[in-house]
């Protein structure tokens, strides 16, 4: 029968088990809403979950990402009813694919939202983090034409790694052609050209003067203005460039002769420049590869914070790569503030993450870890839009990854063994402990070929580091490895003045000195000194016959220097393409390509283009360097790829991946990872799946399975003297391997320890461990309970309340709890059903609001709206008697008095109450550091305020978890009740 509630009463319904499948709780809101939720274990929640996707602003339900019936392509769904359908330009609709769809209504829906609130608000941030090759560029290009021709923004600021601005100024012209560039006689229903301008800054335009002509232009003119990170962090620290300046000589020559005249001009332009760029610069800021954004002390990202502009758009395949700090960084750059503090993101959701990661990990970290992952990627889901390489399945052939453990050669053993044991003396004093990116350099040249150590030995080059192309040495070398194996720590970015001993250790120059004795009769040219090497040119070689052209990536350049020795003494093997080839040796740009950081763009993209022509069947591998290689390069001529050595940061290598398996691919694409077993690399690699399945955790909202203890994923030193026989390992091929690395596993069991691994293996999703719906709620309920009681508190000066013999307590001025609550800002809610500016369970504490009470010297209102928004229940009520408060027991002061009447705030808590008065203007009798005084007393308690104050207090005793206190304090002693803990 049904049950009639009437209004003011609460039904609450719970269970505590989560094994019920048909409990129904029922909670009421603030108000008198009544809330029914059920949860059932039926199909339906999940299909009618799947049917909101859309509803939610996700856009990643590509059933609903489609054109109509006339083929066009609506962008602002939803949109209100005053309002006129937005459509794609007719050449885009036809372009872009059900995902890419998806992408810009998400775009639209977090900066538009709509065209009415365009011009009214100040606008959100987001993040489109699609996988390398999904076509983000063409998302962002057909975001732009709607923005720029329907709704007020005149600028679009384009921010993008310097090597892909040809490519960006050439995808503009490919999709919204200039008018001048089209027929006059085109017809506007089969393209549309642009109606802006797209200018681009860059290493062409030298002097200052240049650089701010073209800012100029993009400012008055409107438009899109591409340039590289480098150039907008020179431009925004206002340095100034002229035509013809040399650099100094260490010697002077004689006067320096400063031109006043010309320093003012160039302060004039840096001026202007910086107002156009940043204050209040452009009305959309675009980071392409936006996870450059790693380091918030970095002073790029401190450049880009500086943009007035809200409306901020990040741009990334891999949104974490190294850690959750990094992507707090992004994440904070388009929604400042939404995480909270470094400091508070760290405890919330970094440590709990971390320390469930591990194979190891207790019961209740890995469970801690489950819920804060997925709170975490709840929270941004409104505003960071992930789509996968899945949505690419049907579209492309498949993929197969594999990764092949190899061996060290002896020669290689030898040369691992004694460079460790020096590593081992060392100890943590050593250069190599202080900066294990100089050691992981080291061994490189170990296990890529000793010809590398031996050439770097013979040239005493002291700088060799440098031959890696790795990124600066303060993003990636935040680990410090000892002979025990220690943990990573976070590097310190900041800037200091002078070099203390422990820095002089680290900038040591890396010696050679211990790989003289055991090369003194070294022979280069030797083929077998390397396992890896011999692995290479089998997969080389097996890939060409079949007709299948490959890449060859590498961190090492002296490494492809190495490669390239060996190619050109070889033969290059006989194709069954072309079986009537004359056999000869490879020729660079003939047979093989060569592209690393000194090719020029022209040539970068000769070479590419040459490379995927179906007609050369002459050319048949390239050889990159792993950074130079992984960004703004097509190479789907290629189907097969070699990673010769695992990279620091996971997204390198998979970026290098994805040179070839992006649309247009139309052959099965095999990758060999090859990794040297029990070595450095090991290790690195291990870091590279943690780090992954931290990403598919967060980002992804997968279960991965947990692979590394915390030790095998936090120590760097994997040192063995002696590798197990390989006469005992067994390496009968699987029937699911393919043909290449059958072959292999059969011709070279010897330089192969393990059997070779899919690497997607070890990231399997475990779709057994996803949380349920309990499980969902209680993760979001121990979040915001934490959140509660986690509620940021500084201690305030009491200096002012001890005042001198000579000095009264009449001027004493109010505390300023400024880390209590920032300013507070009405979060807008966007137009329709769209959900991008969807707040924290528990809304981080801003961090300075006006604290104190009406009625007080400082005038401003109680902050009554602040309590109730962090879950605590505030009521104003009149007293109808007096209230008295009498004095300590060992004071004669006369009592004071709530008198009838007076308007008091009641704060309640979970367990604790106070009463505070309206009007709390402190008066001579009471003493400073003693303003509790209960009325009404049955029991008298300890209270230890943040260890700050202890007190003696009076309260009524309600019941065994509810006191009340009748207080009077100092307006910022308000909020101490919330840091009260009974004793």
């Amino acid at each position: 029968p049904a049950t009639s509630i009437s209004k003011g009463e609460v039904i609450c319904l719970d269970s505590s088990g989560d094994e019920a499948d048909n409990v129904i709780e029922l909670s009421s809101g603030d108000e008198d809403t009544l809330k029914i939720s059920s949860e059932s274990g039926n199909e339906e929640d999940d299909e009618r979950s799947s049917a909101t996707e859309e509803s939610s602003g996700a856009h990643i339900n590509d059933a609903q990402n489609q054109p109509d019936a006339q083929g066009r392509v609506l962008v602002n769904i939803n949109h209100p009813i005053e309002e006129a359908d937005l459509f794609l330009a007719p050449q885009l609709a036809r372009a872009v694919k059900p995902h890419q769809v998806g992408g810009i209504r998400f775009l639209y829906d977090n900066l538009v939202e709509s065209l009415e609130r365009y011009k009214t608000s100040g606008g959100f941030g987001c993040i489109l983090a699609h996988s390398m090759g999904l076509g983000k560029t063409l998302q962002v290009i057909s975001f732009i034409d709607i923005l720029l021709r329907h709704t007020g923004a005149h600028t679009v600021l384009a921010i993008v790694p310097v090597n892909t601005l040809q490519n960006w100024l050439a995808e503009f012209n490919l999709w919204l052609p200039s008018p001048e560039s089209l027929p006059p006689d085109i017809d506007p229903s089969y393209v549309t050209p642009r109606n802006f301008k797209v200018h681009i800054l860059n290493d062409e335009h030298k002097t200052t003067a240049a650089r701010a002509k073209v800012v100029e232009d993009w400012s008055s003119d409107g438009g899109v203005l591409l340039m590289g990170y480098e150039m907008y962090r020179q431009l925004s620290l206002k340095k100034s460039f002229v035509a013809g300046r040399k650099r100094k000589s260490k010697k002077p020559v004689g006067p320096v002769i400063i031109d006043l005249d010309e320093e003012d001009r160039q302060q004039e332009l840096l001026k202007a420049i910086e107002k156009a760029l940043a204050r209040p610069g452009p009305d959309v800021v675009i980071c392409d590869e936006g996870h450059r954004i790693k380091n918030c002390h970095a002073s790029t990202s401190q450049a880009l914070k500086n943009i007035r502009s809200r409306r901020r758009v990040v741009l990334t395949g891999y949104p974490l790569q190294n850690n959750l700090i990094e992507y707090w960084c992004m994440v904070d750059f388009v929604r400042p503030d939404f995480l909270g503090t470094r400091q508070e993101f760290s405890n919330m959701f970094e440590r709990p993450i971390l320390n469930g990661q591990c194979l190891d990990s207790t019961p209740h970290d890995v469970r801690l870890m489950r819920y804060r992952s997925h709170v975490l990627h709840s929270l941004l889901e409104g505003f960071v839009q992930r789509r996968g390489h899945n949505v690419l399945r049907t579209q492309l052939p498949s993929k197969e990854e594999h990764v092949i453990l190899v061996r060290l050669s002896p020669l290689q053993r030898a040369l691992y063994t004694e460079f460790m044991q020096r590593f081992r003396e060392a100890g943590n004093s050593g250069w190599l402990s202080l900066n294990p990116l100089k050691a992981f350099c080291v061994c490189c040249k170990i296990w890529n070929h000793p010809d590398v150590l031996y050439e770097a030995l013979q040239k005493e080059n002291l700088t060799s580091e440098q031959d890696l192309d790795l990124d600066d040495l303060n993003s990636t070398s935040n680990t410090r490895c000892s002979a025990s194996g220690l943990k990573s720590k976070a590097g310190d970015n900041k800037p200091v003045i002078g070099i203390s001993p422990l820095q002089e250790r680290t900038n040591q120059v890396i010696t050679y000195e211990w790989a003289k004795d055991i090369m003194a009769n070294y022979q280069t040219g030797v083929l077998e000194n390397s396992a890896k090497m011999v692995l290479l040119f089998h997969l080389i070689d097996r890939s060409v016959s079949k007709g299948d052209k490959i890449l060859v990536f590498s961190q090492s350049l002296s490494t492809l220097t190495v490669i390239e020795d060996f190619l050109s003494k070889r033969p290059i093997p006989i194709h069954r393409v072309n079986p009537d080839s004359t056999s000869q040796n490879w020729v660079r740009n003939v047979n093989y390509y060569r592209l690393d950081g000194s090719t020029s763009a022209s040539e970068r993209e000769r070479l590419i283009n040459q490379f995927n022509d179906p007609e050369n069947e002459s050319a048949w591998v390239f050889l990159l360097s792993t950074r130079a290689g992984c960004l703004g390069v097509n190479l789907i001529g290629a189907n097969r790829v070699v990673v010769f050595d695992a990279s620091w940061n996971p997204c390198h290598d998979a970026q290098a991946v994805c040179r070839v398996y992006r649309y247009g691919q139309r052959k099965p694409c095999h990758i060999y990872r090859l990794v040297c077993d029990f070595t450095l690399e090991k290790k690195i690699y291990d870091r590279q799946i943690s780090k992954q399945g931290m990403s598919d955790r967060v980002v992804d909202d997968l279960n991965p399975v947990l692979t590394f203890t915390r030790r095998e994923v936090e120590s760097l030193l994997h040192f063995v003297e002696e590798e197990p026989d390989p006469s005992y390992t067994d390496l009968m091929p699987s029937e699911e391997l393919e043909i290449v690395m059958k072959q292999a596993c059969q011709m070279y069991p010897h330089l192969i320890s393990k059997q070779p691994f899919h690497h997607e293996s070890l990231l399997m999703d475990r779709k057994d461990l996803k949380l349920t719906k309990a499980e969902k709620r209680a993760a979001k309920k121990s979040y915001e309970d934490e959140k509660r009681a986690s509620v940021p508190y500084s201690r305030p000066s009491y200096a002012h309340y001890y005042p001198a013999s000579d000095q009264s307590l009449t001027n004493i001025p109010a505390f300023s709890q400024r880390n209590w609550r920032p300013t507070a800002s009405s979060d807008e809610k966007p137009v329709a059903s769209v959900r991008p500016v969807q707040s924290t369970p528990i809304p981080m504490m801003p961090r300075q609001v006006p604290v104190g009470l009406a009625g007080s010297s400082s005038g401003v209102s109680f902050p009554v709206n602040y309590l109730q928004k962090a879950g605590v229940y505030v009521q104003r009520v009149v007293t109808t008697t007096d209230i008295v408060i009498p004095g300590s027991n060992s004071t004669t002061d006369v009592p004071s008095r709530i008198g009838a009447g007076e308007s008091i705030h009641v704060i309640k808590g979970s367990k604790v109450s106070v009463a505070v008065p309206l009007s709390l203007a402190p008066s001579p009798h009471t003493a400073p550091l003693a303003p509790f005084m209960a009325a009404h007393c049955s029991l008298r308690v300890m209270v230890k305020i943040r260890g700050h104050i202890s007190l003696s207090l009076c309260a009524v005793l309600h019941d065994d978890y509810h006191f009340t206190f009748i207080c009077r304090c100092f307006s910022t002693l308000i909020f101490m009740p919330f840091y009260i803990s009974m004793r």
